[in-house]
């Protein structure tokens, strides 16, 4: 089953994917786009995603480290009461 999505694109982006669809590269704009979102997906799966998330977090700084203490502090007294 596919689940329908909304977005907005540039009015030039529009125009190419109608070329495309026109030329038969794509029976439609939809399937263009279904396309080039699983393409995208498969260069940016699940490790690429968690290694970007990784990253990131590596690098905290003491004030960072502070917020994330003090919301698991908060998080666990939540819990308990």
């Amino acid at each position: 089953m596919s689940v329908p999505i909304t977005t907005r694109l540039d009015e030039r982006v529009v125009e190419a994917l109608d070329r495309a669809v026109a030329a038969g590269m794509a029976p439609t704009r939809a399937g263009l786009m279904a396309t080039a979102v699983s393409e995208w997906l498969g260069r940016h799966g699940e490790s690429a995603i968690a290694e970007s998330y990784r990253r990131r977090y590596e690098r905290t700084d003491a004030a960072e480290h502070e917020l994330l203490s003090r919301l698991g502090a908060f998080s666990a007294a939540a819990c308990l009461t």
